[in-house]
């Protein structure tokens, strides 16, 4: 039987490192700038307090996660020697009698075993040998689930969650993503692979391990996933606890209830949770509902235009226009100005017909690049769909009578020519017209 567990990785989003005050946008500036005595293990550098910013992220992720939280929780150093750590340790809440940040949680159908803080070693080249200091003390959440899954895409669904549900909380830096350590058991010993920074490497390192391990005897050890052959290789034996040499470090974290008990109440409603309202009662589709929650922005965005809008209209709007639109201009949902009365006016003047579906794309289009009245906008454009049947088709005998070639075309059979014919009308109409009923009068005339 095979089982599965994860150690999922991930940078918090705080300004300043674990342990000093240098910055964090390691990947925006030149090596070894945002550097000083402590995260470079200078000698004599002095011991100081975890951020604050940091062990509060932790805690959310805990509380979101349904981890029982500790008051009390002990930083270790965690010994080894690699050219990454210039202390010759790194300083972790794991190992051995370690007491995590959150232990024995749930999220979605996974017993998670601990959540913990740890930070992060440098970045080793080890064809030139440089080290690169700038990552040296960021700091990194550590998630530890039980081995209960059993099989690779159970794996993908279930990160895929867990990364969208983070985001809500604002925890971690989306940039960076996760990386995954991967523990595998085939029944026998239990295999590592270290180090995977995809949902696609994950899964493909998982589903190459089970079948490895199905072939002969499994040794416990550590293993790396080498993407272009999609294989896993050894890397070392695994080490044992005590390989570490685990140490307390003197810098004890006391956390007040009052504190946990805030965090508590800034956690909003988690996104799985959500999807089951939208299908509940706004009888909004699964796959709809899983797009809408999938940005924090964009269900907020939702629930306050549902207020006011049929849910049905709102949905299409915010799951396919708003998305297109965004794309086309290289944005995301937090560049946008516009708050939800701008979609609220608009689709409003939709569902009444005061425009059609043609005119409210172009105006959703300008209020992307910068927010206005769309009431204001209508009525000073003359983009208001009040075209009776007379004057529609008076602009419509101008079309044809302008356009004789696509005339002559469409009587012979070529349809597209009726489509340049209805174009003409539209923009005539500064597309305040119903396509469908230029297509009708088009059609009779001619």
């Amino acid at each position: 039987m095979v089982k599965i567990g994860l150690e999922v990785h991930s940078y918090l989003k705080t300004n300043e490192k674990l342990f000093c005050t240098c910055k964090t946008n390691y990947q925006r500036v030149k090596p070894n700038l945002n550097i000083c005595e402590t995260c470079t293990g200078m000698p004599g550098n002095k011991p100081m307090l975890p951020n604050k910013a940091a062990v509060e992220k932790c805690i959310a992720i805990g509380l979101m996660l349904g981890c029982k939280i500790n008051k009390e929780f002990l930083f270790q150093r965690k010994h080894y020697d690699w050219s990454d750590l210039p202390n010759g340790y790194q300083k972790t809440i794991s190992g051995a009698y370690s007491v995590p940040v959150g232990e024995k949680g749930k999220f979605l159908g996974i017993n998670i075993r601990e959540v913990h803080l740890e930070e992060d070693p440098a970045k080793w080249d080890p064809r030139t040998g440089y080290v690169d200091y700038n990552r040296s003390g960021m700091p990194l959440i550590e998630i530890v689930t039980e081995p209960e899954f059993k099989e690779p895409e159970e794996v993908r669904k279930w990160l895929r969650n867990l990364v969208i549900t983070m985001g809500y909380i604002k925890a971690i830096d989306k940039d960076a993503g996760v990386k995954c350590d991967v523990n595998i058991s085939s029944g026998g010993e239990r295999v590592e692979i270290k180090n995977l920074n995809s949902l696609w490497s994950i899964v493909r390192a998982i589903e190459y391990e089970i079948e490895r391990q199905k072939t002969g005897e499994v040794v416990r050890e550590t293993r790396a996933f080498v993407e272009k052959e999609k294989v896993t290789v050894s890397m070392r034996s695994k080490e044992a606890v005590a390989d570490y040499r685990f140490i307390p470090d003197p810098d004890l974290v006391i956390i007040d209830a009052k504190d946990v008990e805030k965090i508590k109440k800034s956690i909003p409603e988690l996104p799985h949770k959500k999807v089951e309202k939208y299908i509940k009662y706004l009888k909004v589709e699964e796959k709809d509902a899983k797009v809408l929650t999938a940005d924090i922005l964009l269900a907020e965005l939702f629930e306050k235009v549902a207020k006011k809008i049929d849910p049905k209209l709102a949905v299409r709007w915010l799951v396919r226009e708003i998305p297109r639109v965004l794309h086309y201009n290289k944005k995301n949902l937090e560049d946008l100005e516009i708050d939800e009365s701008h979609i609220i006016e608009l689709l409003d003047l939709l569902h009444k017909k005061k425009i059609t579906e043609t005119t409210a794309q172009k105006i959703l289009e300008k209020l992307i690049e910068k927010p206005f009245s769309v009431k204001d906008y209508v009525a000073k454009e003359g983009l208001v769909a009040e075209f009776s049947s007379e004057k529609l088709e008076r602009i419509c005998k101008e079309v044809i009578k302008e356009n004789n070639k696509a005339v002559e075309d469409y009587k012979q059979g070529r349809e597209e020519s009726l489509h340049f014919l209805m174009g003409q009308v539209m923009r005539k109409t500064k597309g305040t017209a119903d396509p469908e009923v230029v297509k009708k009068v088009l059609k009779k005339l001619l």
